[in-house]
């Protein structure tokens, strides 16, 4: 009987290990992604206005692949229904299990680019 139970105790235990092991395992690779979409942010940002544009990339992390999207696309600042020509939203996305997602609004004034929080 008491093999039995420290069998039984022994099975919980160790479910219970490896349920916290995968949570641990999960916020890794969220942090991850979360460090990769900032990067990829902050290339964006860095990219001659002009030459913004939508695209997409693979990465690969603990042999999960997941795909971080980013979208470019012309904003209404004044709500006239007209969109700006010289400013952009950027949202750059992950897709997959851990759906995540950044955004910005950009504005080029003379050439002269800057981040509009």
């Amino acid at each position: 009987m008491t093999v039995a139970f420290l069998g039984l105790l022994g099975a919980a235990a160790s479910t219970v290990y490896f349920s916290g092991q995968q949570s641990l395992d999960y916020q890794a690779d969220r942090m991850l992604l979360d460090g990769l979409l900032r990067s990829r942010m902050e290339v964006l940002i860095g990219t001659d206005f002009d030459l913004l544009s939508s695209g997409s990339e693979d990465v690969t992390i603990n042999g999960t692949t997941y795909t971080i999207n980013w979208t470019v696309v012309a904003v209404d600042l004044n709500a006239d229904s007209i969109t700006e020509s010289s400013a952009k939203s950027i949202t750059v996305s992950v897709s997959g299990m851990l759906a995540r997602s950044l955004t910005t609004i950009i504005a080029d004034h003379e050439n002269l680019m800057g981040k509009i929080s």
